[in-house]
C-alpha cells in the first residue's frame, strides 16, 4: 500500500506525530509519504482557518494523490474530505476523525470525543453530525492545553495526559463506551490514555491506516 498522509498545517512537528501513529501499522511492503503544508498556520485552531485548510488538502491531494493507493487527511476536522474524495475517486480518501468515529462504534453504541480548546467544540459537534453520527455522540470535552502543541513526538506529555484522563471521566460518566481523540497533536496519546481510563481510546491516524487497508483489500476482491 502506497499511503499519502496530508497535514495542511505548516508544523513539521505535528506531521511527525501523525506519521509516528501510522508507521507501526504499516506492512513490510507499505510506504508512507507524509506531507506538510508549506504555508499557513502551524495548527488550525479557529473556524476562519478551515476554508484555507480544505483548499490545501485538495491541492496537495491532486498533486500527489495519483502516485498513491490511498489518501489520509491528517487534520482532525477532516477539512476538504468531501471535495478530495470526489476529486480522487475511486481512490480511497479517509479523514482521521471520520475513521476514529467509525471504529469507535465497534466498541459500543456511543462514543465521547476529546479535543483541545473550548472554541473548537461546536466545530467538532457539527462535524460529527455531518458524518451522520450525532445520535451516537455521548459528549465532547475540550480542555485548554496549549502545551500540547509544542510537545515533541514520542512519549505523551504527563500534564496533557493527566488533563485528558480527567476530561475523559466525564464522557464515560455520560455513557461513552469508547473515546475518540480529535486533534493531530494528540496522536500518540491513545495507548497511555486507554491504560489510564480502562476504556478504548481511538487514534484517528491509526484507524485511518486500518480502514485504508480494508478498503483496498475489498477493492481487490
Amino acid at each position: 500500500m502506497q499511503l499519502l498522509l496530508i497535514n495542511p498545517n505548516s508544523s513539521e512537528n505535528i506531521t511527525e506525530r501523525l506519521a509516528a501513529s501510522a508507521r507501526p501499522l504499516l506492512g513490510p511492503a507499505d510506504h508512507l509519504t507524509a506531507l506538510t503544508a508549506s504555508e499557513g498556520p502551524r495548527a488550525v485552531t479557529q473556524s476562519d482557518q478551515l476554508p484555507a485548510a480544505a483548499e490545501q488538502v485538495l491541492a496537495m491531494a491532486r498533486r500527489h494523490g495519483p502516485e498513491h493507493d490511498a489518501v489520509l487527511i491528517a487534520i482532525s476536522l477532516d477539512c476538504g474530505l468531501a471535495e478530495t474524495r470526489a476529486a480522487l475517486s475511486p481512490r480511497p480518501v479517509i479523514g482521521m476523525t471520520e475513521a476514529a468515529c467509525l471504529m469507535a462504534l465497534l466498541h459500543g453504541p456511543r462514543f465521547g470525543l476529546l479535543t483541545l480548546g473550548p472554541q473548537m467544540a461546536p466545530l467538532y459537534e457539527a462535524h460529527v453530525a455531518s458524518l451522520g453520527l450525532a445520535s451516537r455522540l455521548a459528549g465532547l470535552a475540550a480542555p485548554e492545553l496549549p502545551q500540547a502543541y509544542g510537545a515533541p513526538p514520542g512519549a505523551p506529555d504527563p500534564a496533557v495526559l493527566e488533563a485528558l484522563a480527567a476530561a475523559a471521566q466525564g464522557l464515560l460518566a455520560a455513557g461513552a463506551d469508547s473515546l475518540v481523540l480529535a486533534g493531530a497533536v494528540l496522536c500518540g496519546y491513545a495507548p497511555a490514555l486507554t491504560a489510564r481510563v480502562g476504556r478504548p481510546v481511538l487514534d484517528g491516524i491509526a484507524c485511518g491506516v486500518l480502514l485504508a487497508r480494508a478498503r483496498l483489500t475489498l477493492d481487490l476482491n
